[in-house]
């Protein structure tokens, strides 16, 4: 059984995708870390350098964003007062503002709308070139925009491409009609994540979506959103929910959430894995921990398995990119190998993002490539390097930090000294240097004083 949960206060909504009552997919939206990337805005043209080259634009944000030309590359001259349309291309980074471009598009589920070309270009995963003639022939006599016909499209019916293609105009037309009526800011959000919940997510495979009762304001969106995407049947399976407990907490969420940020995650069997990223990868060891099974061949082979689940629930669970190696419990056999090779293959194609994996290497590892998509789910909740490990996620031994300040009380051993530390520290400093003054404090490091 599949459930979307919606959870929503004033300043954040979160909706996850539940699998047989198990979290695997989270989404937040929240007023501090919105997504701008794919949203179209109206800008003014406030600066222009480089005889036209870098152009900065007012699009409503703090920093002002900019437009990129490559030299002799275009020919459009602009003014310092032009009102136009762009599209973000790159959020907000260090002191630059937002990347954005004049050659905006409208996503669909099929197609790619492009509102300033005229061309007709077919994914180059579509093989069958009778299909790709098929798919260029339906939007031949469309001549007032491009088109970017999707993967998705392949063995998709003309009536059903078409509906897409005229509902891509109509939002094509309300973002011009934004851009001569409204002031500065946006026209149109790609990342509104409740409409692309509905749009991408919520289908037949989906058992329910509930929403809290008294949010009635996301209730009467979702009906909204079900009916501009021809969905209207879906709307039987949204449902509310009424008990007194916290929606997140009922469906044990919020715990799960939790358990999402650490390093270690055990399996039902007793093994665990251990996940950890670093600047080139994302690591993930499989152990066998407290599995006790008689046969030490089965026991390695049967937690391997496990772990395949477990693995693919939380890539999408922490939405972790890039490249990932996954070092599984070394097994003898080449057939206990290519089962687990094949039941991972299994998982992945739960997966939405788009993901490449290969076989075992001669060391036993397998390798994962998954597409960036949005952001990791520890950014939503850690986004500063702690000030005392500096992003290490280790501190100081209770052993080295009595050794450091005996160490630096050596060092000022002619002088009146006053130790500030805890409970513990103290006791160990006066084990080893019993004539030491101190004071015990409850809280912050330890410090040496000197006294006059």
């Amino acid at each position: 059984m599949k459930q979307l949960i919606l959870s929503k206060n004033d300043y954040e909504i979160k909706i996850a995708l539940l699998e047989d009552e198990k979290l695997v997919e989270l989404y937040i939206e929240n007023i501090y870390q919105k997504e701008i990337v794919g949203n179209i805005y109206k800008g003014e043209v406030v600066n222009i350098l480089n005889d036209g080259e870098i152009i900065f634009l007012d699009i409503g944000f703090e920093k002002n964003a900019f437009l990129a030309f490559e030299k002799k590359k275009f020919e459009k001259k602009f003014n310092v007062g032009d009102k136009i349309i762009v599209q973000v291309e790159a959020p907000e980074r260090d002191n630059k503002g937002a990347k954005v471009t004049l050659d905006y598009s409208i996503n669909g589920d099929n197609l790619v709308l492009l509102p300033n070309s005229k061309n007709i270009s077919i994914s180059k995963k579509i093989k069958d070139e009778n299909e790709r003639d098929r798919l260029k022939n339906i939007f031949l006599e469309n001549q007032e925009n491009g088109i970017i016909i999707r993967t998705a499209s392949e063995k998709k019916s003309e009536a059903i491409l078409k509906y897409e293609y005229e509902r891509l105009i109509e939002i094509n037309k309300e973002i011009k009609k934004n851009f001569e009526n409204k002031k500065l800011g946006l026209l149109y959000d790609e990342n509104n994540l409740l409409k692309n919940v509905v749009k991408n997510i919520f289908d037949k495979s989906i058992s329910e979506f509930i929403v809290e009762a008294d949010d009635r304001e996301n209730f009467l969106k979702i009906r909204e959103y079900l009916l501009e995407f021809n969905k209207e049947e879906l709307s039987k399976k949204l449902k509310k929910y009424f008990k007194d407990e916290k929606i997140f907490d009922y469906y044990k969420i919020n715990s799960e959430i939790k358990r999402a940020r650490d390093k270690k995650v055990w399996l039902k069997s007793g093994g665990y894995l251990i996940i950890e990223k670093t600047e080139a990868l994302v690591s993930i060891d499989v152990n066998t921990g407290q599995n006790t099974d008689k046969t030490i061949a089965k026991n390695i082979f049967n937690t391997n398995l496990e772990a395949t689940k477990e693995i693919v629930r939380q890539l999408r669970l922490r939405n972790l990119s890039g490249i990932i190696i996954i070092d599984f419990i070394n097994m003898k056999k080449s057939e206990d190998r290519k089962i687990i090779f094949q039941e991972l293959k299994k998982e992945l194609e739960k997966d939405r993002v788009e993901t490449n994996l290969f076989d075992f290497t001669p060391l036993g590892l397998i390798q994962i490539t998954r597409k960036r998509q949005g952001k990791e789910l520890e950014k939503y909740f850690y986004e500063e390097p702690c000030e005392v490990c500096e992003g290490s996620g280790k501190k100081i031994s209770f052993e080295r930090e009595v050794l450091n300040i005996l160490e630096d009380l050596d060092d000022l051993k002619n002088e009146k000294l006053l130790v500030h530390a805890n409970k513990k520290i103290v006791e160990g400093l006066k084990k080893i240097k019993p004539d030491i003054e101190y004071k015990i404090i409850s809280e912050g490091a330890a410090k040496i004083i000197l006294q006059k």
